[in-house]
């Protein structure tokens, strides 16, 4: 197989609770321990000093042909419309489906007042080289070997979707629960990883819907990867994640947020604030980008109240001599509920809109700008009696 054969990481076998053998595409870092892509106020860290640059992290981290496990690439675009893309292969809720079968959900939000929601499933199949694939018929995801762009063509209920996407900074952030690179939580096996493989990119492209528009797409791209060798752990109740685009005429601030809720009542946060500088006069391009934050479980740098009930999430981190001792706060509200997606073991996928408000270090000052973003929360389905 084009992605390499199982490997042991010996690194994990020290942790009792952690897998000892894992068929990780080699390359990557996931599960290496104390690795230092974490940044606390810096201010000035514009590439990670582990992963930069490292599309492997992007790559599939499951064999095609293990009798089990799960991964999904989420796309959240914020611009011309909202848009959900989430691949997968495998099924988080069913420790027995196979790996090749895929699956794409695509959400499109208010395309001429109409919201385009569908599913698509089939033979998943990758490729490698000089440009990584993956596919499911005629809908592929691409990306080159330096992490430097992806492409996305998708062909759903008449519409057809292209994306190019180029990332303004060469970067991943790995949440290291218990300081294992890419690891959600620290309970039992399997473990599951995820990551910010390509933290800030602006799309490109075009919507041709089915009476034959074309409709220019520009917009600002987050993917998140998440994957595990089994079923999500049944120590696992509920996780979800964010992602927040705050700006103003000066900056665009990218906050991604993951956390995770075990049966026995830990929570586990890890949280990324990455920034980038408009060049005057062009959306296209960015003077400048840099990552302020990248944490995991450390609530001297990172404050996080999500309740999902009263529709609000709020998130702060403090300042330092990098932002003028200005700290950064996000106040969000979730909206209208975007998308349900049910796996085939009976876990619900929800999608939600947020809005809000920002307040910033820019420049010397605090700067007050407007967020919109996304909230997924993954519910799993009941537990099963033995």
């Amino acid at each position: 197989m084009p992605f390499g054969r199982l490997s042991r990481l010996s690194a994990l076998a020290v942790v009792g609770c952690l897998p000892s053998a894992l068929g990780f595409q080699p390359g990557a870092d996931y599960g290496d321990y104390k690795t230092t892509n974490l940044y606390n106020c810096s201010g000035s860290f514009h590439t990670s000093n582990v992963t930069v640059p490292n599309s492997a992290d992007t790559l599939p981290q499951i064999q095609p042909l293990s009798a089990s496990g799960w991964e999904h690439w989420d796309f959240f675009s914020h611009g011309t419309f909202p848009i959900i893309l989430r691949w997968s292969q495998g099924d988080q809720s069913m420790s027995n489906t196979s790996p090749s079968v895929g699956k794409i959900d695509v959400l499109i939000q208010n395309v001429n007042g109409t919201n385009v929601q569908s599913t698509l499933a089939g033979q998943l199949t990758y490729k490698s080289g000089d440009v990584n694939e993956v596919m499911i018929g005629p809908n592929s995801f691409k990306w080159d070997s330096a992490a430097q762009w992806f492409n996305v063509t998708l062909r759903v209920d008449g519409y057809t979707l292209v994306l190019n996407t180029f990332s303004a900074m060469l970067d991943s952030f790995h949440p290291n629960v218990g300081y294992y690179n890419g690891l959600l939580s620290n309970v039992g096996d399997p473990a599951v990883y995820g990551s910010v493989p390509v933290p800030r990119g602006h799309s490109y492209g075009y919507l041709a819907t089915p009476d034959h528009q074309n409709i220019s797409i520009d917009a600002l791209t987050v993917l998140q990867h998440t994957f595990s060798q089994q079923a999500l752990p049944p120590y696992i109740n509920k996780y979800s994640t964010a992602v927040a685009w705050g700006y103003s005429k000066s900056f665009y601030d990218t906050h991604v947020f993951y956390q995770i809720e075990e049966s026995n009542g830990t929570v586990h946060e890890a949280a990324y604030l990455g920034r980038a500088i408009p060049l005057p006069g062009s959306s296209g391009t960015f003077e400048s980008t840099s990552v302020t934050y990248a944490v995991t479980d450390d609530t001297a740098l990172y404050q996080l109240s999500v309740n999902p009930v009263m529709g609000m999430i709020n998130a702060s981190l403090p300042g330092c001599p990098a932002t003028n001792n200005i700290s950064y706060a996000f106040n969000l509200t979730t909206a209208n509920s975007l998308a349900n997606f049910t796996d085939l073991g009976g876990g619900v996928t929800m999608y939600y809109a947020l809005n809000g408000s920002t307040t910033a270090p820019f420049g010397g000052s605090a700067v007050t700008g407007s967020i919109a973003g996304v909230f997924q929360l993954y519910q799993a389905p009941a537990k099963q009696s033995c």
